[in-house]
């Protein structure tokens, strides 16, 4: 393992807490440039290099079979088809186009062809119903829906409701006649290729995706072109400068890093990584949904230096079930995001498998892309989300007072910086509330900084379970709980919800999903237990005290966040 990338981390580490106090924290990683062009222009260029350098070089696989696949001289040409009959079917410059289907190689063709004719791109989830589809074409206002076969019937209906969508394109499986008006996707790709792609400001809207919704009706996070471009450009410069030379102390090569995306293309992480990878060159295998097998066929057949997963991944490959082990043997790193992972499932994979030096978390949010990044420092696991990347500057302030929070004290995290977004559809006081009159934006995430500078995030501020103990009342932060339970070999996946009591203010519940059909409910209320019997690291008050319910699943958005409010309405 190269010492020279990680002395020079530890240094730009060390350096940079010198710089440290109990207000404003800058970012301690190498500064980088905001872009000066679009997405979609920098994309295009991209393809059209590694086409040139690479024709026969895959751009998008899609992990179900071998055989789909696209090249980038393939995505480029077919874009600009796509493009064009959006553009003779009226689509102008700020038009809203709505991409409801699951991973698939469609989706690179279709967002930077509704960015080649100057619209905004909606994210929308496979797994909507019809009710929540109306919701969301109706706030966004799209002229226009793509879909797939399967969805259709639900996408159909839902424009009949919807007047302003002008267009319903399909993806289609079979040779089933499509309904009147449903315009067939390849049909589509047979148009003429648009001379150039409209111009459109950086400051102008590109990109629409929905919060889970964990407080009230999901919301549409705006990006414009020059935010969601720092999206892009941050994480890829991180991996370049500081993460890759620690791993390798070959020169990178882009074309032979093929790259894992699990999280659907609808939320930030799995789009920020498609777009990412389009620019770089690195092949993207799509997974239409996560299967486990297919997951450790697919690590096993390309071979990744580094994955990036969501904890419910995370814990599944820390399970070490049969053929796990030597599948992940080319990895030396696993990053996870979206929600944070506990230090006893961290050490729990480490134990199990070795060979990954580096088990580090990210952190950021549909509203910001990545803001805090790993620096390779320490070998083994760290249950911090690291440090805000270049872009950004972090401070973490007491909720109650709005006062900065000395390291050691936990407080909300916010942050600020290129790449976060200009505000809510339609939501002006949601969009007031998320961010302040200085910029701010306010994560409604709980963490603080220890003495080395590391932000470890813990809880949701609104998913904190508020219990009265003692005349007091106390906080339970769920993350905490869950990590116990999931470091437990006969949990698969558990959450932690407050359930409403008139004495007690909220009890604190398991939902669990079985590992081993043996387990009990007085066994998963004993391992929190046990742990504040036997140790300084839980308070009393934070037994389990609503009993345990086992469920076949915990769910969860296609970011991979458990989904709480559903959980409490489960007997």
């Amino acid at each position: 393992m190269p010492s020279g990338p990680v002395s020079r981390n530890s240094e730009i580490l060390a350096k940079w807490r010198s710089t440290l106090n109990n207000g404003v924290i800058k970012s301690p990683c190498t500064p980088i440039d905001v872009p000066t062009e679009t997405p979609v222009a920098r994309i295009l260029r991209s393809l059209k290099h590694h086409a040139s350098v690479r024709p026969d070089h895959p751009a998008v696989v899609l992990s179900i079979s071998p055989s789909p696949l696209q090249h980038p001289f393939q995505i480029e040409a077919l874009d600009h088809s796509l493009a064009s009959f959006l553009v003779s079917r009226g689509f102008q410059v700020g038009d809203r186009a709505t991409a409801m289907l699951p991973n698939s190689i469609e989706w690179p063709v279709f967002h930077l062809a509704v960015w080649a004719a100057g619209g905004v791109v909606v994210g929308s989830s496979a797994a909507f119903k019809l009710y929540e589809t109306v919701y969301q074409l109706e706030d966004s206002q799209s002229s226009l829906i793509l879909t797939t076969e399967e969805l259709l019937p639900i996408v159909a209906e839902a424009a009949k409701l919807c007047p302003f969508v002008k267009t319903v394109i399909c993806v289609r499986t079979t040779a089933a006649q499509l309904p009147d008006g449903v315009v067939d996707f390849d049909d589509m790709l047979k148009f003429p290729r648009l001379a150039k792609v409209v111009p459109v400001s950086l400051d102008a809207e590109c990109l629409i995706l929905y919060s889970s919704g964990t407080t009230g009706k999901p919301k549409g996070v705006i990006h414009t072109h020059r935010t969601f471009h720092c999206c892009i450009e941050m994480p890829l410069r991180h991996w370049q400068r500081e993460v890759y030379p620690v791993l390798s102390d070959e020169t990178l090569d882009w074309y032979k890093e093929h790259q894992v995306i699990t999280s659907a293309c609808y939320h930030i992480l799995g789009f920020v990584l498609l777009n990412w990878f389009l620019v770089t060159g690195s092949p993207a295998v799509l997974m239409k949904a996560f299967n486990g097998d297919l997951y450790i066929e697919i690590i096993h057949k390309f071979k990744p230096r580094w994955v990036i997963v969501t904890p419910p991944i995370f814990a599944f490959l820390a399970k070490d079930q049969a053929g796990i082990k030597a599948a992940l043997s080319s990895l030396q790193m696993i990053m996870c995001g979206t929600a944070p992972l506990s230090q006893e499932v961290s050490d729990e994979f480490r134990v199990r498998h070795p060979n990954v030096k580096y088990i580090v978390q990210a952190y950021g949010m549909t509203e910001v892309g990545f803001s805090h990044v790993p620096l390779l420092i320490d070998e083994g696991s760290n249950a911090s989300v690291g440090f805000s990347g270049a872009y950004y500057e972090q401070k973490l302030v007491n909720p109650e007072t709005s006062l900065p929070c000395k390291h050691g004290e936990r407080g909300e995290v916010c942050v600020r910086g290129p790449s976060q977004t200009i505000g809510y559809v339609n939501k002006p006081e949601e969009t007031k509330n998320l961010m302040d009159e200085e910029g701010w934006i306010h994560t409604g995430d709980i963490g603080y900084i220890d003495e080395r500078g590391y932000l470890y995030v813990v809880d949701r501020l609104k998913e904190l379970i508020k219990v009265n103990f003692m005349n007091q009342t106390l906080q339970v932060p769920p993350a905490e709980l869950e990590g116990i339970l999931l470091a437990n070999t006969k949990i698969r996946d558990a959450a932690i919800v407050g359930v409403p009591d008139v004495v007690k203010g909220e009890l604190v519940r398991a939902y669990v999903v079985k590992e081993n059909e043996e387990l009990t409910a007085v066994e998963v209320e004993s391992l929190v237990a046990d742990v504040i019997v036997s140790s300084d690291k839980l308070a009393e008050f934070k037994r389990i005290t609503g009993g345990v319910v086992f469920v076949k699943e915990i769910p969860r958005s296609g970011a991979g966040k458990i989904l709480r409010r559903v959980l409490r309405d489960v007997n």
